[in-house]
């Protein structure tokens, strides 16, 4: 899969679909000038685990989720960053997209897995998904209590918090690196997504200023706009 990095992220564009993993210039306006055949469709995002379908351009930024899907052409699944995870999926079979937000409280509740289900339920099957993964806080920036390294790890059923893994590193008594992309790496994977149809741009948000990310610059953040779109 080819990308390309442009003034607004990384582009992804095939006969099919158009990807934008959005950095600091990725604002609504900005994407509407640049994409003016698209309409885009945003949710309110609550760090919730809740998937709607959008088909209906009116309800642009006034639905609660934190996921959503769509069939229709030229209609841009958009989500907003600032450190979590946009996680975009096509099926190749029934031409849904979806987008997901899926910061540490989503990984925790499994957004991703609930989303696969409710795209099963339209038709879509694991082995015809496939999944790109954008820009997000990676593991050596994310230092977490250990209540919520629990709380991660529960989501796939993972033992021995105590000891150093794949997932995780205690650097203290109190503190511990989550790697929320291998988490959800490991939530796809119990999905059924087969390896090779997942597609990451390990891009660290926190360390690196073309994107924004509110760890590094709190309440002065902004928050950049990603998106999947039918051609």
């Amino acid at each position: 899969m080819k990308v390309t990095e442009t003034n607004l992220g990384y582009l992804i564009e095939t006969p099919k679909i158009t990807v934008l993993l959005g950095g600091v210039k990725a604002q609504l306006v900005n994407l509407q000038a640049s994409f003016p055949d698209f309409q885009f469709l945003r949710v309110k995002q609550t760090h919730s685990d809740i998937v709607v379908h959008s088909k209906d351009m009116t309800l642009d930024y006034k639905v609660e989720a934190d996921a959503h899907f769509t069939e229709i052409a030229k209609t841009a699944i958009c989500i907003s960053t600032a450190d979590c995870i946009p996680v975009f999926i096509y099926d190749t079979k029934t031409e849904i997209i979806a987008g997901v937000h899926a910061g540490w409280r989503g990984v925790a509740n499994q957004i991703v897995p609930k989303t696969f289900k409710r795209l099963q339920t339209m038709g879509c099957l694991p082995e015809n998904m496939h999944v790109i993964v954008g820009p997000h806080i990676q593991m050596n920036s994310f230092e977490v209590d250990h209540n919520v390294r629990d709380e991660i790890l529960s989501s796939i059923d993972f033992g021995a918090v105590h000891e150093d893994s794949i997932y995780h590193k205690n650097i203290s008594a109190e503190k511990a690196l989550v790697d929320l992309n291998q988490v959800m790496r490991t939530q796809l994977q119990n999905c059924g997504v087969a390896f090779d149809n997942l597609y990451n741009l390990h891009i660290d948000t926190f360390i690196d200023p073309r994107f924004h990310s509110y760890r590094r610059d709190k309440e002065k953040s902004g928050r950049q706009i990603s998106f999947i779109c039918k051609n």
